[in-house]
Parts: structure tokens; sequence; C-alpha cells
């Protein structure tokens, strides 16, 4: 797709009119994406709240993200266009669910009613369970998390932020049973990892020439892998997070699976 039609079909979605805000921003500084085949990234910042200068109208408290087109160079350079959590003054038009930056206009600005909204989103947020403790909400990614020891391994807990309460209560049903028999789940998940990754980690190891091991067995395998994170979802879903004790020069290993005993896949990233 060329440049002009990436352009015209990211302006397509918002309105033609400029519009001066003020504008708080998320958790989170500037990200972007790129789709397959394009030229451009698209940046965007979170927003958490807004108003219309130049007018009567009240503060809008709404997730949304303004976002942006860039080259390369242009997104390189914009990644510190706008921070996390502070109060902006910019030309803008409105899209559904997004609005599209046209101009930073301020990057510091002062905003009674806005500044409300900013010291509420910094105040820590915290979900108890009765059965696992407390979690603490982490902004930047909307996912609940704590510290744990599971299996003998410390590591971390965590399950996403739902407005949805059935759905978090769900994602902790999962990690019910993955604690109350963690042992028995700790050495599944580990015999399953080393049965699909140990003839990589085998291939791997063929292009490490400082290493005096000649071979990873499965038993090896197992005892290297380190914990690090538990991730918990509604319906039994769970996927676990650990070090690789460099068996991949330093990728995580990650295994996925239900409590219904069936593995989808074992996998290296990062």
């Amino acid at each position: 797709m060329s440049i002009s039609n990436e352009v015209s079909n990211f302006e397509k979605r918002f309105t033609d009119d400029v519009i001066e805000i003020a504008a708080v921003t998320g958790a989170s500084g500037v990200g972007a994406g790129r789709a397959a085949g394009n030229t451009l990234w698209q940046a965007s910042i979170p927003l958490i709240g807004w108003k219309k200068l130049n007018s009567n109208d009240p503060v809008i408290k709404e997730n949304l993200r303004l976002q942006w087109l860039a080259n390369d160079k242009e997104f390189e350079e914009s990644r510190d266009l706008l921070d996390m959590n502070s109060i902006v003054r910019l030309q803008i038009r409105k899209g559904e669910g997004s609005m599209m930056l046209v101009k930073v206009l301020e990057t510091s600005y002062q905003d009674d009613d806005l500044e409300v909204v900013l010291q509420e989103s910094l105040k820590p947020v915290f979900y108890n369970d009765e059965i696992l403790g407390q979690f603490e909400l982490i902004k930047s990614v909307n996912t609940f998390e704590k510290k744990i020891i599971w299996a003998n391994d410390e590591g971390l807990l965590s399950f996403d932020w739902f407005e949805d309460n059935d759905k978090m209560k769900s994602a902790l049903k999962t990690a019910y049973v993955l604690f109350e028999q963690q042992d028995e789940w700790s050495q599944r998940v580990k015999e399953y990892a080393a049965e699909e990754l140990t003839e990589l980690a085998n291939d791997w190891l063929q292009d490490d020439e400082e290493t005096e091991i000649q071979e990873i067995t499965k038993e090896m395998f197992m005892g290297l892998m380190k914990l690090s994170t538990i991730c918990v979802y509604p319906e039994g879903d769970f996927e676990i997070f650990y070090s690789d004790g460099d068996m991949f020069w330093g990728h995580s290993i990650i295994v996925c699976g239900n409590i219904d005993g069936k593995f989808d896949s074992a996998e290296i990233a990062g």
C-alpha cells in the first residue's frame, strides 16, 4: 500500500474538524504498531480524561487512544513527544474511541479539573482475594499482580483487570487449582516443556562455542527452568513463564495450557 493510501485510510477514521483540548495521558508511554505491508507506524498513547478548551464543556473521563502516523525516523523522535501521567494541550480530530493528533501545543499544561483526574489515577489500586491475598494493579498493562512462592520457586502471579468482576473471579479460580496441587502442576508443566523443547535446546547448544556441556537431557532441561510469572485467565487457561537457564541465551520459556489438563504450547520468546 502506498503511503498516501495509508494516510488516507487512517484519516478517514476521524472527523475533519480540528479542535483544541487539554487531556491527561495514561500510565503507559508512546507505543506503536505497523500492519504487514505498511510503511508507516501507527503511534499512540492512552488518554484517561480530556476537556474541550475555549468552551464550558465539562471534563470527560474515558479511556481512549491518541494516535498518529509516523515513518521510522519520526517514530523514534516521537517516543519522547508525550509523557505518561501528564496534562497536555493538543490539537486533535475526534474519532470513535480514539483521537488523531494534529499538533502538540503544550506538554506541561495546568488545569485544575484535569489535575484532579491525574491525581486520582496515580493512587494505587488493589484487589483483595480471600484465598490468595492482595494484588496491586499495574496500570501500564491493566494487570493485577503479586509476589508468590509456587512449588518452592519465587515468582509473580498475575491476572487481567476486567470491568466484569466475574471474569476476574474466574481467572482466580484457575489460580486456586494451580496452587492446590502446585508440586504436581509444576512437574507436569516442566515435563511438557522438556518434551517439546529439549531437542531445540540441543540445537542451540551446538552454536555455543564456549559451553562445556555435551548434551542437555530432559532432566537437565527441567532443572534449569526457573519460575518467573504465572498468568491466569478465565475458564481455566494459564500461561507460565520461566527463565531458561541460558539454554536459549536468555529467552523466556512459556507454557500455555488449561487446568483441564490440556497443554496448548511450549515456546521461547523475548
